[in-house]
């Protein structure tokens, strides 16, 4: 969402330190930038007729993160307002709260998620400075990660085939790691969260407002590409080499929230590009030094998205809104089929 709009919910954050069935599903449209490349449909009509949407109880919700389960069928999305994590099975349009709001945790707010191939949750803590690790089959706290550092805002994980995290952090000019070894065993004890890379003197300028956003390891696990929200620019980052280099996308701009990648394609999900509800899809060349913007992606049931999951060859798209004066209800997180 815009910036401003951002901000306020930074602010409200630091501050504060009924399910319905889908209806039917409406085309999307692609907006192609390539001739030829890019043609979208949503629908529900494969992978066992799943739904096309899915909704979150609570006129509050403002949804903002999504980590769909690789060991079966669940996905989790996080709430902004409270840190409230709710739960739903690919199969149906019922959601629940699985983890209520937590300020014992500490987990006031959550953003950027993601479940790893152990069965972890793995949580932004926003301005909290927090990350949380939980175990998906219990909901126990494994692991709380702080960064002690002022006016934090701990935006998105990825995660790399090595088990190691990685986070974006969008006020403070630093990506933070988490090794796999970390990760082992549990206990809930908070310990620091240790940064990876200062991202000071680099391609990556940090203004006001918000910066680092989305990150995504690219497949061949040599780099993480980064969107910085601010300047509608990706960027890559040399994982051996810790180094930083702007990614060239041939004069467009792409203020990317939420990334994804597959094969060699990559999906930036945007509540300020196009009509401020579109997904991004861009062909990432040979070293993620260069980028094609393919075509820009919007449907009619997309309300300020965040970011997205694969659910197969879907995209599960979340409907933050967070800002709107008189937001659509109930929030849902959308199916989206991009060809």
């Amino acid at each position: 969402m815009h910036t401003t709009r951002l901000l306020a919910a930074a602010t409200a954050v630091a501050a504060t330190a009924g399910v319905l069935a889908a209806g039917p599903t409406t085309p999307a449209v692609a907006a192609p930038i390539a001739d030829g490349i890019a043609s979208a449909a949503s629908h529900h009509q494969h992978q066992h007729h799943r739904p096309g949407s899915y909704v979150l109880a609570g006129d509050d919700a403002y949804p903002e993160g999504i980590a769909r389960d690789p060991r079966g069928p669940y996905f989790y999305v996080s709430s902004l307002t409270d840190g409230r994590i709710y739960r739903g099975d690919v199969r149906s349009s019922r959601t629940s709260v699985w983890l209520p709001g937590n300020a014992a945790d500490g987990r006031t707010t959550a953003g950027g998620m993601k479940v790893d191939a152990a069965g972890r949750l793995i949580v932004a803590g926003g301005g909290t400075g927090y990350v949380w690790v939980y175990d998906t089959r219990s909901g126990a706290l494994l692991h709380r990660f702080a960064t002690g550092t002022a006016n934090p805002m701990l935006n998105d994980v990825a995660l790399a085939a090595n088990g190691d995290v990685y986070v974006t952090d969008s006020f403070q000019p630093t990506l933070y790691r988490i090794t796999a070894r970390q990760l082992r065993g549990g206990g809930g004890m908070t310990v620091p969260l240790r940064p990876f890379l200062d991202l000071r003197g680099t391609s990556i300028d940090y203004d006001d407002g918000f910066n680092l956003n989305g990150l995504v390891v690219t497949p061949d696990q040599r780099y993480l590409i980064v969107a910085d929200y601010n300047d509608g620019a990706l960027h890559r980052v040399d994982l051996r080499r810790r180094t930083v280099s702007a990614i060239d996308l041939g004069g467009a701009t792409v203020h990317g929230d939420g990334l994804l990648m597959r094969g060699d394609l990559l999906y930036a999900v945007s509540n300020l590009d196009g009509d401020g509800n579109t997904v991004n899809v861009l062909r990432l060349h040979p070293s993620a030094g260069r980028a094609t913007l393919l075509a820009r992606v919007t449907d009619p049931r997309l309300h300020g998205p965040s970011t997205a999951a694969f659910d197969g060859r879907d995209l599960l798209v979340v409907n933050f809104q967070y800002g709107a004066s008189d937001p659509v209800l109930p929030y849902t997180v959308v199916r989206l089929t991009i060809r």
